[in-house]
């Protein structure tokens, strides 16, 4: 990782406003050289989680699992007022923060975490239905997840998903989209784009569904820079599926998202 140089201190009759540039200079290198950190942090087993639980005395039957983007920090739903959100909305469920960061994606260990750790001693303990909600990096590993196992989510909200690299995305239009294509697997089992063809065959089958089985609520802002690859999939969604806000690949975006989801009453249960 490279790093700012440290420049020598100017002489005390040194310009004031050419002074003040260079601290300013630094200072905005500072966040840039712990972003570049924050991208390296180790991995725990078990994942370290945050619960916020609906009510002191009891569990909740719903169990909402937030998974976060890749420069996210442990307890950033809650910082960015995602928690505070879904009790003003009277959301009925435990909510927790998984901090699977992407150290768990490089060492191809996110969904095994996320199974031992998290939603396998949820069911055991007696949560009824289980939602995903992951932002960016997060939004692809609940698809993956929810690949390996079908069966135990109720749902799946994902706000800016990364869903690989665009010229899958391409190749799928081209093909007359998602409902049209025909997965070929062309990519070698276990790479990067084996991984997100197999993203693109679940979103292919729960698409066919309605976007249900599971339920799958899609959030982005309409100046994505994946906005072709998001655009794919909420063509083949059910309008009240999918919510678009002005806004980039960012928290206000997420922010504005999650709460027009949140007005859909999305974890009533049925």
């Amino acid at each position: 990782m490279e790093t700012a140089g440290v420049e020598p201190v100017p002489p005390k009759n040194a310009n004031p406003v050419r002074r003040l540039r260079r601290i300013a200079g630094l200072l905005v290198a500072i966040p840039a050289l712990f972003s570049c950190c924050a991208l390296h942090r180790t991995t725990s087993v078990p994942v370290q989680t945050l619960l916020y639980a609906k009510r002191p005395e009891g569990r909740a039957r719903t169990l909402v699992i937030f998974l976060p983007g890749k420069r996210s920090r442990s307890g950033d739903f809650d910082r960015k007022r995602f928690i505070a959100m879904a009790r003003e909305r009277g959301v009925d469920a435990d909510l927790t923060e998984a901090d699977l960061h992407l150290g768990y994606y490089r060492e191809g260990t996110f969904s095994k975490r996320l199974w031992e750790d998290v939603v396998a001693p949820a069911r055991a303990s007696g949560y009824r239905r289980i939602w995903i909600v992951g932002i960016s990096l997060g939004g692809s590993g609940a698809l993956g997840f929810a690949r390996e196992h079908p069966d135990c989510l109720a749902g799946l909200v994902l706000l800016s998903p990364y869903l690989g690299p665009p010229e899958l995305a391409e190749k799928i239009r081209g093909l007359g989209g998602l409902g049209k294509w025909t997965p070929e697997k062309s990519g070698a089992a276990g790479s990067f784009e084996g991984f997100f063809e197999e993203i693109w065959i679940l979103l292919k089958r729960v698409s066919s569904t309605g976007g249900q089985s599971p339920a799958l609520f899609l959030g982005y802002g309409r100046n994505e820079g994946m906005t072709p690859s998001l655009d794919l999939l909420a063509e083949s969604l059910p309008a009240g599926h999918v919510a678009r806000v002005p806004g980039g690949h960012r928290w206000k975006t997420w922010q504005a998202l999650w709460a027009e989801l949140l007005s859909r009453q999305l974890f009533d249960e049925p």
